[in-house]
């Protein structure tokens, strides 16, 4: 009998299984600048407002569901209240602005909480923690000489200046903080009083200037200076020129956009709600915008001047005021609306570099202590991502044809210090140019440096130390060092 020996044949069945795919989950993040807000001293009677900036930092959209203080005594206080819906929606990248007002009634400390829930699920709870302190001190009291000017009747396209003073009748200083114009714009103020200080018994003549824009036979309109003058803390000046008809209505400029953000960014400003006066016989209106207020190492520009709406480019943190003048259809102007921009960096620490030339090529540097400059640890277009035991750095990027910004963003901050550099990389025409450095902490202004550069130069600008929550910049005393190094290189040798 004869076996059949058949061969074992294995059948391995072998599944098809689709590549591994990667899933990145989309989260919403909520931060806030400051993250500690401290009002100061502050006279019972008087009141502070301060913005509070929320910045959707996330990759998706941030639902905010309740915004509280904690505990509601009123001296400090939201000035601001959450829509009927419940539920407030910010799209990544964009701020919500939230007004802190501080009244304090008494003479003591004072302290309360704002609570903000949303769907960050590792902040479902972000506190902020918000003080302040009632103290006796002497008080300003604003006052003006006259405050009715009539500049009589003047030829269209001429020119007629009056002036008025304006004075400190109180013990303490007094602030001005801006002016603001109603009414005709054929008057303007000459000069900025934002940021004046008068002390107790000083004064300041105040230039204001007539043309008439010969769409009417006279004007109208009112100029209020802004002071913190407890009791008159918005002074009105009447102005009149020509012959005034009591019932006009004049153009009116309005502008609605972003007024707090994280720069850099690009802010759409619309001012196309203005309206003409009630002698026009249409709703034409043409459109002047104007940059009157920048940092002073900005190089922000508004994306154009003569259309209904118009953008901002903000390059650096800072302060920035745009104005509006619209004209109707019969010549009549209005008076400026101005409109506010405050950029606050949201992050810990923020250097930037900008400056004044378009044909040169400079570079940021930020190290931390102990390290080298050029090497790994200097955060710069080499390095523009670099995690150090002192924190998380990020670079924004090396521009190339000048004027800037380069910025470097550090969280997550620990007791060190961080050294700041500025390389004059390649000059292609620009020769000398004046390099400026701004530093942001925790969203407040804490210095700012200039020097002129020149090719191959490498400048020390300073160093930020870091002690907990604070820090404090010391700008170098040290002139330029001539270097030829070539960060790059060195990392592809």
């Amino acid at each position: 009998m004869h076996h059949l020996t058949l061969p074992t044949v294995a059948i391995v069945f072998v599944a098809c299984a689709p590549p591994e795919q990667k899933i990145t989950v989309l989260r919403p993040s909520v931060s806030v600048a400051p993250e500690i807000l401290e009002f100061g001293e502050v006279v019972p009677g008087l009141a502070i407002t301060r913005d509070i900036a929320v910045l959707s930092s996330g990759r998706a959209t941030l639902e905010i569901t309740n915004i509280r203080i904690e505990p509601a005594d009123g001296a400090i206080a939201l000035d601001w209240t959450m829509p009927e819906a419940g539920v407030i929606e910010v799209p990544a990248s964009e701020t919500l602005s939230l007004p802190m007002h501080f009244e304090p009634t008494d003479f003591v400390s004072y302290s309360a909480s704002l609570i903000i829930e949303s769907n960050d699920r590792d902040n479902p709870e972000f506190v902020v923690d918000i003080t302040g302190e009632g103290v006796i001190g002497p008080q300003p009291d604003i006052a003006a000489t006259p405050t009715a000017v009539d500049f009589g009747t003047v030829e269209t396209g001429e020119t007629v200046t009056e002036y008025i003073l304006v004075s400190n009748e109180g013990d303490g200083n007094l602030q001005i903080s801006g002016t603001t114009q109603t009414g005709s714009g054929a008057f303007s103020v000459v000069g900025s009083l934002g940021g004046q200080t008068l002390a107790p018994s000083g004064s300041l003549p105040v230039a204001i200037e007539y043309t008439p824009d010969g769409g009417l036979a006279g004007h109208a309109g009112t100029l209020v200076i802004n002071s913190d003058d407890p009791d008159t803390p918005a002074l009105a000046i009447e102005l009149t020129g020509g012959e005034v008809d009591p019932d006009i209505d004049y153009p009116e400029a309005i502008i609605s956009g972003e007024d707090t953000l994280n720069p850099p960014q690009l802010v759409h400003l619309d001012g196309s709600t203005s309206t003409p006066g009630d002698s026009a016989e249409d709703d034409t209106l043409s459109y002047a915008w104007m940059l009157v207020g920048a940092p002073a190492h900005s190089n922000a520009t508004l994306l154009t001047d003569d259309q209904p709406d118009t953008h901002l480019d903000v390059d650096v943190a800072g302060d920035y005021i745009v104005q509006l003048i619209v004209t109707d259809s019969t010549g009549a102007t209005s008076a400026p609306a101005v409109h506010n921009v405050r950029a606050r960096p949201v992050e810990e620490l923020y250097v930037a570099l900008t400056w004044d030339t378009s044909e040169s090529d400079l570079d940021l540097h930020v190290l931390p202590s102990g390290g080298t400059w050029f090497g790994a640890d200097d955060l710069s277009y080499c390095n523009p991502e670099t995690s150090w035991g002192a924190g998380t750095g990020t670079y924004s990027g090396d521009d190339e044809d000048g004027l800037g910004p380069e910025t470097v963003t550090i969280t997550d901050l620990s007791d060190t210090a961080f050294h700041i550099g500025v390389h004059y990389f390649s000059d292609n025409g620009g020769m000398t140019t004046e390099a400026a450095i701004t530093v942001f902490m925790n969203g407040e202004l804490h210095g700012e440096t200039t020097i002129s550069l020149t090719h191959n130069d490498f400048w020390s600008a300073g160093y930020i130390r870091i002690e907990g929550d604070e820090g404090i910049f010391v700008p170098s005393s040290t002139y330029p060092m001539v270097s030829d190094v070539r960060e790059c290189e060195e990392d592809e040798a």
